[in-house]
């Protein structure tokens, strides 16, 4: 598809990302969305639209949108640009639609963990925003814990899109996944890291068994663990 997205075609794509998600977990054995049914009732009156995305609201991506309870947004230049991307919109918001029908229950647990288990962290975190001039934006501890806590879902969001496309063997993912991707310390990459070392049943686990009792600051202390017994096997 080389021209400009219509609704017509969003609607279209979203149950055929449905399809995939379902195949791709029954499959892989994986709660990638566990409430897949009720989001596709749901989304079968839902809204669909393709406009070029602007503003806030909602949980946003670059090229896609969720809008509670079902109204899923696509930016209409998609089938114009990287190879993959439009795929992977899709299916990032169909994701981001099944969190939601589940109550957003790693949002709620994550926040409310952060908020218990990181004074330290948080204090911290509210200086630097001080520093910067940010509390216009980021009133206090509970609006930090809020972003960081949407941060990390959204690294997960990305993590079961990935997942989802790999399954499907979606051409040059792995170029696509570096460009969205690539760049700095807090990106999806760090759970590719981690199922690199760890297996993907063991991410998935953080999505389950341990969920409310691990953070962004869990993940990325995790992480600098695993890099730094790295290191040592190295200079043995």
């Amino acid at each position: 598809m080389r021209r400009l997205l219509t609704p017509e075609d969003v609607r279209r794509l979203v149950f055929e990302s449905i399809k995939e998600i379902e195949e791709a977990q029954s499959k892989l054995n994986l709660p990638i969305c566990p409430n897949l049914q009720e989001t596709r009732r749901r989304l079968r009156d839902g809204i669909f639209m393709a406009e070029p995305i602007v503003g806030d609201g909602g949980y946003q991506m670059d090229y896609g949108l969720f809008q509670p309870p079902s109204t899923i947004i696509l930016d209409s230049r998609l089938p114009l640009l990287e190879e993959g991307l439009l795929h992977y919109s899709v299916v990032h918001e169909v994701i981001h639609a099944d969190d939601h029908t589940g109550g957003d229950t790693l949002y709620k647990e994550t926040k409310r963990h952060i908020l218990e288990e990181h004074e330290a962290e948080l204090e911290r975190g509210m200086r630097i925003v001080t520093e910067n001039g940010g509390r216009v934006y980021i009133r206090n501890r509970e609006k930090l814990a809020e972003l960081w806590a949407m941060q990390y879902v959204d690294l997960y969001v990305h993590y079961r899109t990935y997942i989802v496309l790999r399954e499907q063997g979606t051409p040059r993912l792995e170029h696509l996944w570096e460009c969205l991707h690539g760049e700095g310390p807090i990106t999806a990459r760090l759970l590719t890291y981690l199922e690199r070392r760890r297996g993907v049943h063991y991410i998935f686990k953080l999505l389950t068994e341990r969920v409310g009792r691990c953070c962004l600051i869990d993940l990325l202390r995790e992480c600098e663990d695993i890099k730094k017994m790295d290191m040592g096997k190295y200079t043995i």
